[in-house]
Order: C-alpha cells, then sequence, then structure tokens
C-alpha cells in the first residue's frame, strides 16, 4: 500500500492590516507554532474515508466518493460540505486529483483546540493543495474571499510582510524587533469570530480611503521593527484608532482599561486572540493577564513558529 507523504501547514496570527489588506494594505502576519498535517493512505474501499482530530480527540468523520466527491456518510452537514467543496476545487485546477485511483483513508490533526481560530480552514487548504500538487493561493481563491495571508503563513515560519498587489500574493520576509519580542502577549479571549462573516460585511459595506490603506502599510513595518516598548504603545494605539474608525468599532484595549499597557484585536475583530503590551516585568503581566480571566497566554517567543 503506497502511503502519500505527510504534509504540515502552520496557523497563523494577523499583527497589523485586518480588514485593510483586503484592499490592498500591507499587513504583518505570524505563522504560529500550532498547526496542522494531512496524512492519506490508498485504501481498498473505493471510498474517501475521512476523518479530522485535534488535541480532544476526533471531531469530524465523513465518507465521499472519489469519483465526484458526493457525501456518502457524515457527521457534520455543514463541514461536510466545506470539504467537498474543496476537494471539488482541487479537482478544478487538478483534475487528475483522485481521479481513478481507488480509495484513500485520509486523517487530519491540528495540534491546538479549533476554536482558537489560528486557521482551521486556511491550513486545510494549504495541505488539500499540496496533496493535489495544486497552487495554494489559487485553491483558496476559489473557495474564499479572504486576503489569503493566511495561506502564506501556512508554508512559512519566519514573520511577514503580506499584500495583494494587481490580485496576485505579494510576500515578503520581515524581522520582528525588540519590542515585539519582548512586550507583547497573545491571548485567547474565549470568543470564536467567524471571519467568512467578518469579511463579507467588510466588502460588503464598508470603504476605506486610499489614505487610510498607505496608513495601516507604514504602521506593519513600524510596529515590526520598533525596539522602543513605548514606540509600540503608541503605534498600537494609532493602528487601533484608525481601523476603528473605518469599522466604527470601539476598540478592544477600551475592555481592559486597568490592564498596564494597551491591547489589539487581531485579524476579525471581537474573538479570537488579542496581542496585549507592556513594558511591566513579564511574571507579573502574565500574573494580571490571568487574574483577568485569561489562562490561555503566549510570549513571542513561545507562540511564533519554529524556524
Amino acid at each position: 500500500m503506497r502511503k502519500v507523504p505527510e504534509f504540515h501547514a502552520n496557523g497563523k496570527l494577523l499583527i497589523t492590516g485586518e480588514y485593510l489588506v483586503l484592499v490592498g494594505a500591507t499587513a504583518l502576519a505570524l505563522p504560529v507554532r500550532f498547526g496542522q498535517k494531512l496524512q492519506a493512505e490508498e485504501s481498498g474501499s473505493n471510498l474517501v474515508e475521512w476523518e479530522s482530530a485535534s488535541p480532544s480527540g476526533i471531531w469530524f468523520k465523513g465518507t465521499f466518493d472519489p469519483e465526484t466527491f458526493r457525501i456518502v456518510s457524515i457527521d457534520k452537514m455543514e463541514l461536510a460540505g466545506k470539504l467537498r467543496e474543496l476537494l471539488l476545487a482541487a479537482r478544478t485546477l487538478n483534475p487528475g486529483f483522485l481521479k481513478g485511483q481507488g480509495g484513500f483513508s485520509v486523517r487530519t490533526h491540528a495540534d491546538y483546540p479549533p476554536e482558537w481560530g489560528l486557521g482551521s480552514s486556511s491550513t486545510l487548504c494549504w495541505l488539500v493543495a499540496a496533496w493535489a500538487g495544486v497552487n495554494p493561493y489559487d485553491l483558496h481563491g476559489l473557495v474564499s474571499n479572504g486576503s489569503g495571508y493566511d495561506i502564506a503563513c501556512a508554508g512559512r515560519s519566519e514573520i511577514l510582510y503580506f499584500r495583494r498587489r494587481d490580485g496576485k500574493p505579494e510576500v515578503t520576509s520581515a524581522s520582528a524587533g525588540r519590542a515585539l519580542r519582548e512586550y507583547t502577549y497573545f491571548v485567547y479571549l474565549g470568543k470564536k469570530q467567524d471571519s467568512t462573516r467578518e469579511v463579507h460585511h467588510f466588502l460588503a459595506n464598508l470603504n476605506p480611503t486610499q489614505k487610510e490603506v498607505e496608513q495601516v502599510s507604514s504602521l506593519a513595518s513600524r510596529i515590526c521593527l520598533t525596539d522602543s516598548f513605548d514606540e509600540l504603545y503608541y503605534l498600537i494605539e494609532e493602528h487601533e484608532s484608525l481601523i476603528s474608525t473605518v469599522l466604527k468599532r470601539e476598540p478592544i484595549a477600551r475592555r481592559f482599561p486597568s490592564f498596564p499597557g494597551t491591547a489589539k484585536s487581531l485579524g476579525a475583530w471581537g474573538g479570537d486572540f488579542a496581542m496585549f503590551a507592556s513594558g511591566n516585568e513579564r511574571g507579573e503581566v502574565l500574573d494580571i493577564l490571568r487574574d483577568m480571566g485569561f489562562p490561555v497566554v503566549f510570549t513571542y517567543n513561545e507562540i511564533k513558529a519554529a524556524s
């Protein structure tokens, strides 16, 4: 029985440029050490038998016809439908994908809880693209209205700048300054956000100016490179104020007036992870965050992908 190579994709955090990256802004994105892997091997069942797991166990099972990807059996219809759409899109890009090859047993495993929102969909897209031998951005474009920054993170390990230029992804390597590395804390807020819905709302209802796009693009490199906590604080406040104006929403830092520093939304505002920044001693900050009710906290070096 021939074993298909195992593929691995990193999750992501969008440090700057949320929403405006959809309309051409340069964003700063961080591949994280948490991710997802896919392993497939040929089977004698003449079906694609799919199983997805996380640290808490198996959370999805589905069976598909490999010729048409018709759903044969499932335990979650919505998820099965999205997976079928992804497999059909891969077939569009590679007509020979799983065609006439018999059955496969496919297992995916995320090494973090799916509710953390670190890229379950984007890592799966990257993994299926790798398995099908197609361009992950092309596959992403067929199934998502997102920018694709998360696809860039899936296949990389270093912090990066991302933008879409003339409809094409443009990825540039970056290097984090001392402030990001030493004064930031990545905190799970305990609320999963629907990124697809947020993107749709932004594209349908909001129209940022070119000046706002340029300002956010400039902040990406300034936030990335600064060594000073005071400057990082100022830049985060400027970024949050700008995005708040565009979205007509309150910056997240206002929810935590007693925190000794500031906070920044990451990705879709209102859920998943936030980045807190403080110049206070690290142990003190970690105690404060946990006393605030946030047990899941990572420093920059703890959450970034391994090089």
